[in-house]
């Protein structure tokens, strides 16, 4: 059964395309794994509007095994931890994380 991560965050404001920079990083080649997502999509809040402080990413999985299998690559890898560490210059803030299993 699919597995969504779900990830709320805030970014600051002006912040936006730096936050953009990160996620492609992110998806790049050095952080390919055994396992990958199956599909990765960003939303905005619509309204109140297009300035809305908050994106959410759903990151869909296979099933429970191809979400642990990636989050143990990621927890194992400096650089992705170094990359998504909370700082005081980051251009985001993480909300919350939801994981959804499909029925």
């Amino acid at each position: 059964m699919a597995v969504i991560a779900r990830f709320i965050y805030e970014v600051k404001p002006g912040r936006f395309d730096d936050f953009m920079a990160k996620l492609q990083e992110a998806a790049g080649r050095r952080f390919n794994s055994d396992v990958m997502p199956k599909s990765v999509r960003l939303f905005r809040n619509s309204v109140p509007g297009p300035d809305t402080a908050q994106i959410i990413l759903h990151i869909e999985y296979n099933d429970m095994g191809a979400y642990g299998a990636r989050t143990a690559f990621e927890t194992a890898n400096t650089e992705w931890r170094k990359l998504f560490a909370a700082t005081p210059d980051s251009p985001e803030r993480l909300v919350s994380v939801e994981l959804l299993t499909e029925l």
